[in-house]
Formats: C-alpha cells, sequence, structure tokens
C-alpha cells in the first residue's frame, strides 16, 4: 500500500511539474474524469481534486468521505456539499493561489462559469495534462492490462461453444458479460458490441437496440473488453455462424493480413500515422479503402480511448510502455463488416501482444 501510495504522490508532482508548477483542478461528476482522479489520487467516486506545489486537497460529499479517507490515504479529504463549485473555490483563496489550471476537454462552460465568478483568480484551460502523463504505463499497469486482457480472451474461449442458430444478439452479449465478471473483471470496459450479419457493418452497435437472432451464414462481431484495477482490454474478434461466404473469407484474410502487419510496425518510434498507414495500404490495395473509415487504434489504459493515437490525424510517437490498439476493419452495408482487434504493448524494437485468442482464420460457429 505504501509504494501505491508513493506512485500517487509521484504522479501529482509529474503533473505539477508538467504545468510548470501551476496548481491543478479537476472534477468527477458522473463518470466525467473518473481517470484523472484515479489516476492522481487512487479515488473511485466523485468529487474535486485540488493540487497546488506538495499540497492537495480532495473534496467530496457524505456519500463518499469514507470511501475516499479509505482510498487516497495521506491526502486531505474535505466533506462538503457544494464541492465543485463554493468548496472548491474556498480551498482556492484560502490557499492565495492566482492561477488555477484545468483540463478543457474534461469539464463543462458551466463548471467554469461558476468557478470563475466565485473568486480573484484565473482558471487556466489546458488540454488534458493527464491523459499526456497516463500515455506511458508503468509495469504495474501494463500487468493489470494484461490481466484484463487474458479474462477477456478466456470469457470469449468459454463463450464460443454455447452459440447456436436462432440465440440473438442482446442475450449473448449478456452472456459474455457474465463470464468475465465470474472470472474476476471488475466490470466490463465498454458497452459490449455483439452483432450479426448486416449489423457487424455498425461500428457502435448496441445489441440491446436490435436483438438480431444468429442465421446460418451471418458474420458475427464480438469487440468487448475485461476490467482490472480500473485498467480495461479491448478486443474484437469476427467468426462466421456455420460455413463462411467466400466473400466473408476474403474480407477476413485481407483484414487479418493488415492486422498482423500493423502489429509488425509497431515499434518505440514509430510514429502514429505510419503505423496506421500499413494497414490503411493493404486494405485500399485490395480495392476496399473507402470501406475502413476509422483510425487503426488508440490508447487504453482507465479510459477505453487514451493517448496514443494511430490514424492519418494523429499527432503521436509510439515510446516504449505505451499499450495501444490495432483494429483494422472492412465494413460493407448491407452485407456486414469484419474487424480484428489486438492490444498491444509498445517496446523499443517492436510491441508485444497482450491478447492471445486464436485468429488466424475465419472460425465457424453454431455448428
Amino acid at each position: 500500500m505504501t509504494s501505491d501510495r508513493t506512485a500517487y504522490a509521484n504522479r501529482r508532482r509529474a503533473l505539477i511539474e508538467s504545468l510548470a508548477g501551476k496548481a491543478f483542478i479537476a472534477y468527477n461528476y458522473e463518470h466525467s474524469d473518473h481517470a484523472t482522479l484515479r489516476y492522481l489520487t487512487g479515488f473511485t467516486g466523485e468529487g474535486t481534486l485540488l493540487l497546488s506545489g506538495d499540497d492537495g486537497v480532495l473534496l467530496t460529499d457524505s456519500r463518499y468521505t469514507e470511501q475516499a479517507k479509505r482510498e487516497v490515504g495521506e491526502l486531505r479529504v474535505h466533506e462538503g456539499r457544494d464541492w465543485m463549485a463554493k468548496d472548491a473555490a474556498a480551498e482556492i483563496l484560502a490557499r492565495g493561489l492566482e492561477a488555477v489550471a484545468f483540463a478543457a476537454r474534461r469539464v463543462t462552460y458551466s463548471w467554469f462559469d461558476a468557478l470563475r465568478k466565485l473568486g480573484e483568480f484565473a482558471l487556466v484551460d489546458v488540454a488534458d495534462p493527464t491523459n499526456d502523463l497516463r500515455a506511458v504505463k508503468t509495469e504495474s499497469e501494463i500487468e493489470s492490462l494484461r490481466k484484463a486482457a487474458a479474462l477477456a480472451d478466456s470469457a470469449f474461449g468459454e463463450l464460443l461453444p454455447e452459440l447456436r442458430v436462432g440465440m440473438n444478439e442482446a442475450d449473448i452479449a449478456l452472456r459474455l458479460e457474465w463470464l468475465m465478471r465470474t472470472a474476476g473483471s471488475d466490470g466490463v470496459a465498454f458497452d459490449t458490441n455483439v452483432s450479426c450479419a448486416e449489423n457487424t457493418a455498425l461500428n457502435h452497435y448496441n445489441p440491446a437496440l436490435g436483438r438480431r437472432s444468429l442465421r446460418r451464414g451471418d458474420l458475427l462481431l464480438f469487440d468487448f473488453g475485461a476490467c482490472v484495477d480500473g485498467y480495461r482490454s479491448d478486443i474484437t474478434r469476427t467468426v462466421s455462424v456455420g460455413p463462411a461466404t467466400k466473400q466473408a473469407r476474403e474480407i477476413y484474410d485481407i483484414v487479418l493480413r493488415a492486422n498482423m502487419e500493423a502489429i509488425s510496425a509497431v515499434r518505440a518510434g514509430a510514429t502514429g500515422i505510419d503505423v496506421d498507414g500499413v494497414a490503411r495500404k493493404i486494405i485500399a490495395d485490395a480495392g476496399y479503402g473507402d470501406r475502413f473509415g476509422h483510425g487503426l487504434g488508440h490508447g487504453i489504459g482507465l479510459e477505453v480511448h487514451e493517448r496514443p493515437s494511430l490514424s492519418t490525424l494523429s499527432k503521436d510517437t509510439l515510446a516504449a510502455g505505451m499499450v495501444a490498439t490495432i483494429e483494422p476493419g472492412i465494413y460493407i452495408p448491407g452485407f456486414g463488416g469484419v474487424r480484428i482487434e489486438d492490444d498491444v504493448v509498445v517496446t523499443e524494437t517492436g510491441c508485444e501482444v497482450i491478447t492471445a485468442f486464436p485468429k488466424d482464420r475465419l472460425m465457424e460457429v453454431g455448428t
């Protein structure tokens, strides 16, 4: 536990240094910025964090007071009813702070407007400083991500033999989530996508809204993840219900090659644009360039979308210790889509693939 507290203190210190000594404020309200508070303190509830120099205070209300004291250790906890604005402003004024930085991507204008009216201090917007700090993971963070990936792999392996024609997407998603939870996952990493047939062409499909039943010959796509100590895996596998069609096999083989070649291109020093380009060229050369619209991948950690970005618009250069997804896809409206997604840890000379469920062929299930 002491080492955990030291790690949080070191993260807070690194954040303040990155802000050239400015104080920093962040809040989590209804999951608005859970990652920042958890990364800097270990706190998993709702509240506001104010940091200045080596000093810090966590403001929350009676629902979370005891939880906060348990989770944040030596950091001072203040209980109040208006921790988002009045209590936060009072703490800023008590410290005589002239300027406080905040993550502009994480707050609402109403919060900003309320706080700036409560005192003679400047609020300085920065993009998302803790997201930058979180991009390179420690070994303990990577180990949590490995465990989350292994839990997802294991649950998926248990699920596949149970699949039968006539089962619907929503029930299958629920069963997969149950398998991950009973295996030890903290929860699901994000809303589970189980889609079949033409629904597989929808990148962020919600099976509860469709509930389509499986039929022979359907493509069946799973996009899901487990969660360990707050760290999330993100894996996609596509299979066929019964014998696969010729078109499905063709698309699958193209996406698989794009996935594997992109993984081979991952290493410290490679840019997000370059790695994305490897997969994108393979798909374009096969005649499906206009059917791969999203980026190749994204960082994962306490959130399912973090730095780095791997896309045509990326500004990131990969560094050892970053963890990202590699997820090329081809999507044909009215027919369906194939996506194959793995999680990789960047190393100096390549990467470690931490998602292990087989992908070497288009598997046939439900037979």
